[in-house]
């Protein structure tokens, strides 16, 4: 009989046993259902502060292309003048000068305007694949943080564990990651700006590099084109120009004079012959002239009056 009491008191006491730790299984469930708002939190963070970094990194790159395009076009600006300038002496020599031999020069300043054209495109080419390789590994690196944080696993506090057998410690692991969670991720914000500023960094490396290539190139320009006035002088005998001033006056300045005198001289030739010739003005007497003395005429005699010369 105590056998048997002992053996009901057993059984009784590992029910009352199993119930609990079945309640406790079940608040396995309300812990994990904490979990996801925290966890969903965490991801809307992560996600608006990558996609503001990603905004950050392509306001960098809108500032390097703009950046990029002033410098071709400051080089190309100088490249022009400098083939103006050239073309000027050549083309300013006088008729003596073998006009076959200008020709030459003149296809040679064609042929060296054209290459620094290739090796300014090639310049640019650089340029177009480091960016697209640094472009990919930013993102890369935004993906990168961005997945450590957004692919963080829920559920791996159940592994080799057991529901029924263990369920206070699934809870407590439960518990730990909600508190993970719920910690406002500062540091990630730190990171994309780190990550956004050394993209920046590196942009200016080949920013640096692009300027580096045009400048060589423009050198090599300068020193072909300067050949072609040593070439002018020494094979086609001609010789250099003075440099041009901006205070004479220019061809058109030169033609709109011209013009404009013609034009006045045709406007007066059409007065005269229009107009009648005025009068001569009277000419004025000097001191030294005398006018002419005029000769008296005799008075009339006078009535009553005997004159005795007539006597």
């Amino acid at each position: 009989m105590k056998a048997f009491t002992f053996t009901v008191a057993l059984f009784m006491g590992v029910l009352s046993v199993s119930l609990a730790q079945r309640e406790t299984s079940l608040r396995v469930i309300d812990a994990l259902r904490d979990l996801h708002p925290a966890y969903k939190q965490l991801r809307d963070v992560v996600v608006q502060a990558v996609a503001g970094a990603k905004l950050n990194s392509s306001e960098v790159i809108f500032k390097f292309n703009i950046d990029i395009a002033s410098r071709k076009e400051s080089f190309m600006q100088t490249a022009i003048k400098t083939e103006a300038n050239v073309l000027r002496q050549v083309n300013g020599q006088s008729i003596n000068i073998d006009t076959s031999c200008l020709g030459f020069l003149r296809q040679s300043i064609d042929v060296n305007m054209n290459l620094a054209g290739v090796s300014f495109t090639n310049c640019l080419n650089n340029v177009d694949a480091s960016l697209a390789s640094e472009i990919t590994r930013v993102y890369a690196e935004l993906q990168v943080n961005e997945t450590s944080f957004v692919n963080l696993s829920v559920y791996d506090v159940f592994r080799g564990q057991n529901v029924f057998v263990n369920p206070q410690t699934i809870v407590d692991r439960l518990v730990e990651k909600l508190s993970s969670l719920q910690q406002a991720p500062t540091e990630l914000t730190e990171e994309l700006t780190l990550l956004v500023e050394a993209f920046e960094g590196r942009l200016g490396e080949v920013r640096a590099a692009y300027t580096s290539c045009l400048t060589m190139n423009d050198q090599l320009l300068q020193t072909t084109l300067g050949t072609v006035l040593t070439q002018l002088q020494q094979i086609c005998l001609g010789s250099l120009l003075p440099a041009a001033s901006t205070s004479e006056p220019t061809e058109e300045t030169e033609q709109t004079e011209q013009t404009d005198q013609t034009e006045q001289t045709e406007a007066t030739e059409e007065t005269e012959s229009t107009e009648p010739a005025s009068e001569p003005a009277p000419e004025i007497p000097t001191e030294t002239e005398v006018p002419p003395t005029e000769v008296a005429e005799p008075e009339p005699p006078t009535p009553g009056v005997v004159y005795r010369n007539a006597l």
